[in-house]
């Protein structure tokens, strides 16, 4: 399990691409905790960066939801049910975004 002041943003990208490696495109809705959705946009992006994210997402507070993926049809992948994906796409989610967490505290890891 990931730690360190990103382990939201690691959980997310595992999701991403373990959607991607299961089903063979990107999803396009995100749901998780309130509490880790504000931790990954408060702490983790600045507003420009955020809203790179939200070109390509939409995230939904779900109290029951660990990391769970969607495409409009309903396919899914839950990081929370699933793990880290058994291999990686081509294309990693962080290229696709085109955005990585860039705050001072996402990169601190004391």
């Amino acid at each position: 399990m990931p730690n360190g002041n990103d382990k939201n943003w690691v959980r997310l990208r595992a999701a991403l691409e373990g959607f991607f490696v299961t089903h063979g495109h990107w999803p396009s809705r995100v749901r998780l905790e309130p509490a880790m959705l504000e931790h990954i946009r408060r702490d983790l992006f600045t507003p420009a960066a955020w809203a790179r994210l939200e070109r390509h997402l939409t995230f939904v507070a779900d109290e029951s939801a660990v990391f769970v993926v969607e495409d409009e049809s309903g396919r899914r992948y839950s990081y929370g049910g699933q793990g880290f994906p058994e291999s990686r796409p081509t294309v990693g989610a962080e290229e696709w975004l085109g955005t990585r967490p860039d705050t001072a505290f996402a990169h601190d890891h004391r």
